[in-house]
């Protein structure tokens, strides 16, 4: 079972994760379906790959798109993001339309859905696109001046804190995405029936408390 720093739905300190939305989410449904599985925080492009090919392996988070829709089972949607592109505040960024974006440097994690649709948009990785592992590395790219936005769904709520920095979300150019819980398609379906309802038992224990 894989995942990725995400905060709030994944958060992960010294390489564990250990709390977030969506950890406590998985968590609690494995008790309840009684899966002994650890939870392993690789990067993104690799937990990517290792869901695509190999059995019984569960990813989250991940965005659910139209070329990735016959490629998993999806076993939970937790949450729909709203993205946009961020500037840091003290810069001279003006975005009205994808065209404006375009003109400037921007970064996302290798593999990712926001990669992706960067890329659908026109960004061209090594002309305005930058690709890191992580991230705290792509909003370290912002807030170093290595490149002028990031494409994201949310500040993370560490950096309101962490850094002297304040972001500008520019809301023009604007995509709603849902969150899902993910395995592999060569997961038994009896696995896979056996956590779907068990993340929906645990989404109910956790409405209640």
């Amino acid at each position: 079972m894989f995942t990725e720093h995400f905060p709030p739905y994944t958060i992960v300190t010294d390489g564990q994760a250990h709390s977030g939305i969506a950890y406590e989410l998985v968590k609690n449904a494995l008790d309840i379906a009684k899966i002994d599985s650890s939870i392993e925080v690789v990067p993104w492009a690799r937990a990517y790959e290792l869901t695509l090919t190999q059995p019984n392996v569960v990813l989250f988070s991940m965005a659910k798109t139209q070329q990735r829709a016959p490629l998993f089972n999806w076993l939970y949607k937790f949450t729909t993001l709203e993205y946009s592109f961020y500037s840091n505040r003290d810069t001279d960024v003006e975005i009205n339309s994808v065209k404006d974006a375009l003109a400037y440097s921007t970064v996302a994690i290798r593999g990712s859905y926001e990669e992706t649709i960067l890329q659908s948009m026109g960004f061209v990785v090594g002309i305005n696109l930058v690709l890191v592992t992580d991230m705290d590395s792509a909003w370290q790219m912002l807030d170093k001046g290595r490149v002028k936005t990031i494409y994201a769904s949310h500040i993370p709520n560490h950096r309101h804190t962490a850094v002297k920095i304040s972001y500008f979300r520019h809301n023009e150019v604007v995509r709603n995405q849902e969150l899902y819980v993910v395995a592999s398609l060569s997961t038994p379906t009896s696995t896979v029936n056996k956590l779907k309802q068990a993340l929906l038992l645990a989404h109910a224990q956790m409405k209640s408390d």
